[in-house]
């Protein structure tokens, strides 16, 4: 998801990451709240808040309410705009230094995450073929299939091991979108079907989608801990940029499955949010 909301928010979010808590305290007034520079975050997060909720209630007005899936999937759209929260600000050097001898750096965190994404959106979207098409393919997926799901090995590696994390983070921008995408059509009774790999038993595409959120969320801490380890745990402003990433997702959460929801109020809210921007930088 990269709309002018979403840009908006994260141009917000680079200005304003660094900010100390003394410049949090400059004057600054959101509506009636004049308690200093931390209102542009939190008046931010607060409208975001209530677009979420129109778009919600909107889906549901006009006879699209949120499906099994794409309700799963808002879930694991939120774990990655939350590790994006935490990443804001992490420079080049943080990404390859271990926290500690034997544990791993940054780069390697991501790289786990990102090809935990790759497997599992291999594994539902074979599984969720396989049943719409009732081809007689194997239940198990193949190398060849994988690959042509979810990008060659040898990509993957490269960015992995080689990209800038601005790199890292666009090809899991790419990926995560293309899963959201690809899978927002499942129907109740396709979130049942059985997806094979390497448990004792199938499991439900269900369950492997709850994998994405549930993993990355996992991962997402040890982010977290590295970072602290590192010397740099967040400020106030990152905290509260976190509660305006989480607010942006439940946002975007909204329109999965319907993506052209809210098609006025989103630009109008972007506008507000550059404006916003704008005068901040001014200070």
């Amino acid at each position: 998801m990269n709309d002018a909301l979403s840009q908006a928010v994260e141009r917000f979010a680079r200005a304003t990451c660094e900010l100390s808590d003394e410049e949090l305290d400059r004057p600054w007034a959101w509506r009636e709240h004049d308690e200093g520079v931390r209102f542009a975050h939190l008046g931010t997060y607060h409208e975001l808040r209530d677009l979420a909720a129109r778009l919600a209630a909107g889906r549901t007005a006009t006879g699209r309410p949120i499906t099994t899936a794409q309700r799963i999937l808002g879930q694991y759209h939120a774990a990655y705009r939350d590790l994006e929260a935490v990443l804001l600000g992490v420079g080049e050097a943080e990404l390859e230094r271990p926290p500690a001898e034997g544990e791993w750096p940054l780069r390697r965190v991501l790289g786990h995450i990102i090809g935990g994404d790759r497997t599992f959106f291999a594994l539902v979207y074979y599984a969720l073929e396989g049943h719409r098409t009732n081809d007689g393919r194997p239940a198990e997926i193949g190398d060849e299939a994988y690959e042509a799901i979810a990008g060659t090995d040898e990509r993957f590696k490269q960015v992995m091991e080689n990209e800038t994390l601005a790199g890292v983070m666009a090809y899991y921008q790419a990926l995560h979108d293309r899963i959201l995408e690809a899978m927002a059509g499942a129907n109740e009774e396709e979130v049942e079907v059985l997806s094979t790999f390497w448990e004792s038993q199938p499991q439900t595409i269900r369950y492997r989608l709850h994998r994405f959120d549930a993993h990355l969320r996992q991962h997402t801490i040890q982010v977290e801990k590295t970072l602290a380890a590192l010397g740099r745990p967040p400020n106030e402003a990152k905290r509260l940029l976190r509660l305006v990433y989480n607010a942006l997702a439940e946002v975007e959460s909204a329109l999965i499955g319907a993506w052209d929801a809210g098609r006025g109020e989103r630009p109008a809210l972007a506008a507000l949010v550059a404006q916003r921007t704008d005068s901040l930088q001014l200070l």
